[in-house]
């Protein structure tokens, strides 16, 4: 009873796959959902006591995996998906690409789809593993960069998920863990797990190192547009003229809508707003339309 009381108690615990001694049915079942793979025990002391647990949704998929003894897994490169790798228990040395490191609860992993893989684990480890299909993610990135993505995307393998973004990240892998067992949840609806599934996939690009990061923050923070400095200019250049909505519009090429809506988005205020902080209320002289104030 103790140990169904504790099992309980694991992530996931509702989405039991397959519970195992077995060193081949765990590694055969283990890559229906991941992909093939080398696994080996490596203690003679104490044998395998295995158990995954796996929820599926959408483009993605969320496992919580213990093997109860020392073990090798290899599955070398990925291909078709990535994987977040948080480690609520135990530790795990783990070499993606070029690179090696030891996951433990401060710190997790993510290996990128085009870079090879593998990992010790000890006995007393587990791993939240978030899949993600390699093309799902392509989609979502090209959408949010507003252009095709043409590179494959590599992140950076160590994940610290104790303080900034990365913290944010397990957050939200950990909410959508729990999310899945219970009956209530959002995510039995077809547009609740759409809705996750884009978080969790702009929430690893947002949160996480990768070769598209410079493209993202040049995306999410553009320029400001011409018009909109060229107007400010000539209100902070010239605070002692009477300015009309009419020669800023002129000077600077656009309508008045979009001098408006310039503003509101880059500045956060409209030119009448910005001309009242460069020069007293009695020399205030620009006039707009109503529907610009």
């Amino acid at each position: 009873m103790a140990t169904a009381a504790a099992a309980k108690l694991l992530p996931l615990a509702r989405h039991l796959l397959v519970k195992t001694d077995d060193v081949e049915e765990a590694r055969e079942r283990v890559g229906r959902v991941f992909c093939a793979h080398k696994l080996e025990c490596l203690s003679a002391k104490r044998g395998l006591d295995m158990r995954q647990h796996v929820a599926r949704f959408g483009n993605l998929a969320l496992s919580y995996i213990t093997y109860g003894t020392d073990v090798s897994i290899d599955p070398g490169k990925l291909s078709t998906f990535f994987l977040v790798h948080l480690i609520p228990t135990g530790r795990s040395e783990i070499q993606i690409g070029d690179g090696a490191l030891i996951g433990s609860s401060a710190v997790g992993a993510v290996t990128s789809s085009t870079t090879a893989m593998r990992m010790r684990w000890s006995a007393d480890c587990a791993h939240l593993v978030l899949k993600i299909e390699r093309a799902a993610l392509e989609r979502h990135l090209s959408d949010l960069l507003g252009d095709v993505a043409t590179r494959p995307i590599e992140f950076a393998p160590e994940l610290p998920v104790e303080t900034g973004r990365g913290a944010g990240l397990r957050r939200l892998i950990d909410f959508v863990a729990g999310e899945l067992d219970r009956d209530d949840t959002l995510l039995t609806s077809p547009l609740g797990i759409a809705a996750i599934e884009q978080t969790l996939m702009t929430a690893l690009l947002a949160s996480q190192p990768s070769n598209y990061s410079g493209a993202l923050a040049d995306r999410a923070s553009p320029a400001t547009p011409r018009h909109v400095m060229r107007a400010e200019d000539l209100i902070r250049s010239h605070p002692e003229r009477p300015i009309t909505v009419g020669h800023l519009t002129e000077a600077c090429g656009v309508s008045a809508r979009t001098l408006f809506e310039g503003f509101r988005r880059f500045r956060g205020t409209t030119p009448m707003a910005l001309l009242r902080t460069v020069r007293p209320v009695s020399y205030t002289h620009l006039t707009l339309p109503t529907i610009l104030r």
